[in-house]
């Protein structure tokens, strides 16, 4: 049975069809949005979980195989936006 995690492109607040450049400028903004070092000492854990899952999307939505692969996962399976499969490393 495969993970279901949230969509990596809501997670990186970029549409579908984002060109790389998108993605990349919006893992920017959010790194140092969320960066635990940035935050209060009451926001720290959240900002870590936050920051793996940017992370995780991003890994996989600048790759152009991994990117391609998650996205025919995603069609192949007709799995509704919401659920999205999580891309095996």
């Amino acid at each position: 049975m495969e993970k279901k995690v949230k969509n990596y492109y809501e997670i990186l607040e970029v549409d579908k069809k984002a060109s790389p450049e998108i993605i990349e400028k919006a893992y920017k903004v959010l790194a140092k949005k969320y960066h635990p070092d940035l935050q209060e000492d009451e926001n720290i854990k959240k900002a870590e979980e936050m920051m793996k899952s940017i992370n995780e999307a991003y890994s996989v939505l600048s790759d152009e195989f991994k990117r391609r692969t998650y996205d025919e996962q995603i069609q192949e399976n007709m799995v509704p936006e919401a659920e999205y499969i999580k891309v095996v490393e």
